[in-house]
């Protein structure tokens, strides 16, 4: 399986595009969750909600959803609380340079600069199986070769942007997929 996500769900171009209008935005991770696999959270998107906040987040995603987080220079005293409570639905943390210790106890640590940011990279053998790739940059005709060929990985696909193309972008990609098989 290929997960297929985006970095966040709270794009706000995709109220009436993706997300229904008179959808409440408290439901707006629920309605994410049923329709892609993984979604990439900054620093700030996940510690600075309250913890009861990612209690719900878990609760209120399906079991095989993942969050793939990234880690700030200087980690929280409540780093750990955190991370327990996502742990159900934790994919991997992204770090910046060096590995923090003991974190890897909750989830993979990926460099930043380890995670694949083109489809070429993310062929690459030794790459963890996370590509942090632009929409806007995104080819459909490479983006079919590389998930022939990463299909039995188990890869991850987290796309970037906030523009136009993202969701356009990640509904192509995701038809492309299951279209191959791999969902």
């Amino acid at each position: 399986m290929i997960a297929l996500g985006a970095w966040g769900w709270r794009h706000s171009g995709w109220v009436g595009a993706f997300y229904p209008e008179e959808l409440p935005e408290e439901w707006r991770l629920t309605f994410y969750a049923n329709e892609y696999e993984v979604v990439g959270l900054r620093a700030d998107d996940w510690l600075k909600p309250e913890l009861d906040s990612l209690r719900g987040w878990v609760n209120d995603t399906r079991e095989g959803f993942l969050f793939v987080l990234e880690l700030p220079e200087a980690l929280p005293a409540d780093v750990d609380e955190r991370l327990a409570i996502l742990t159900p639905r934790l994919g991997g943390l992204l770090a910046g340079e060096g590995e923090p210790v003991g974190l890897d106890r909750f989830a993979p640590i990926w460099p930043v600069s380890g995670a694949a940011h083109n489809l070429v990279e993310a062929l690459e053998v030794d790459r963890p199986p996370l590509a942090l790739l632009e929409a806007g940059k995104l080819d459909l005709r490479a983006a079919r070769l590389a998930l022939e060929s990463l299909g039995g990985r188990g890869d991850a696909i987290i796309l970037l942007d906030d523009g136009p193309e993202l969701l356009e972008r990640l509904s192509a990609l995701r038809t492309l997929r299951d279209l191959l098989g791999w969902q």
